[in-house]
């Protein structure tokens, strides 16, 4: 019993942290004390990881390294909470042996919970440009033995070159900068830009059978960099929605996709931000 609670108190501690909320610990970040109070306790955490409460994420490894204590999405994280929506379509679509696309993996929560329900027959493609997350995502895969998901450190988009990636304090939220200028950015950064239906095309990827997006506003952009395969195949969409709603949904109508609201039953077209699915009509 001991040795079990030494074990998890990693996990603990981040469940009575993020609790309190990431704003507030972000504005106790920037306080003196609190800061060092926060840093403190992000070096005793480092080195270790913390376990998934429940969800279709229950049990998961996340690693401490690259998990501050206010990570906007650290609560729902931990819990296995985040995105209910989201995970409860993976679990329906997802089966053993599917290729599943993570477009903007962040760390890689929703890679991991299709890694695990497409099993090691299956294969996730990881796309995400910010490096530590990649660098995060990569050793989340590690911790639980999930070798079947690739990471590719690139932006995904409707044209291939180079692009500049907008970081705020919080990267999480990093996004393309032809979305416009974000005004918490702190750095810029320089990344690849790839369209899916050309790595498909090249024999780089296999086809998908579930794509999960959420890409803070490029989502148009990433379908259309995908529209050769949507029309040729069933595929099912999953996707984060970020002021993109008339976009998304004339897009993939022209696609023959319909499309769910996953978060409530308001019409998607004037729901706001919210997470859909998408599937060929009948």
């Amino acid at each position: 019993m001991a040795s079990a609670i030494l074990r998890s108190w990693r996990t603990w501690v981040y469940v009575v942290l993020t609790y309190v909320g990431s704003e507030r610990l972000a504005r106790v970040r920037a306080r003196r004390l609190g800061g060092v109070v926060l840093s403190g306790a992000e070096a005793a955490l480092a080195g270790g990881w913390v376990r998934v409460g429940g969800g279709a994420g229950g049990h998961l490894r996340l690693s401490t390294d690259a998990l501050p204590v206010d990570h906007a999405q650290g609560y729902g994280l931990i819990r296995g909470v985040l995105e209910p929506g989201v995970q409860e379509a993976l679990r329906r679509h997802v089966q053993p042996g599917a290729v599943v696309y993570d477009v903007g993996a962040n760390l890689g929560f929703h890679s991991l919970v299709a890694a695990r329900l497409a099993g090691p027959a299956g294969r996730v493609e990881a796309f995400e440009p910010v490096p530590g997350n990649a660098a995060a995502l990569a050793r989340n895969a590690q911790l639980n033995g999930l070798g079947w998901i690739a990471i590719h450190n690139v932006a995904v988009g409707e044209w291939e070159g180079e692009g500049e990636l907008l970081m705020p304090g919080d990267a999480s939220w990093s996004h393309l900068s032809d979305r416009g200028w974000h005004r918490g950015t702190r750095r810029q950064l320089g990344v690849r830009v790839v369209t899916l239906d050309t790595l498909i095309e090249r024999g780089e990827i296999r086809p998908p059978d579930v794509v999960k997006i959420d890409v803070e506003g490029s989502e148009g952009a990433v379908l259309r960099g995908l529209a050769r395969t949507l029309r040729e195949r069933d595929v099912i969409v999953v996707c984060e929605l970020h002021e993109t709603n008339a976009e998304v949904v004339d897009l993939l109508a022209d696609l023959d996709y319909e499309v769910e609201n996953l978060d409530g039953t308001e019409a998607v077209r004037s729901a706001g931000p919210v997470h859909i699915l998408a599937r060929r009509r009948s």
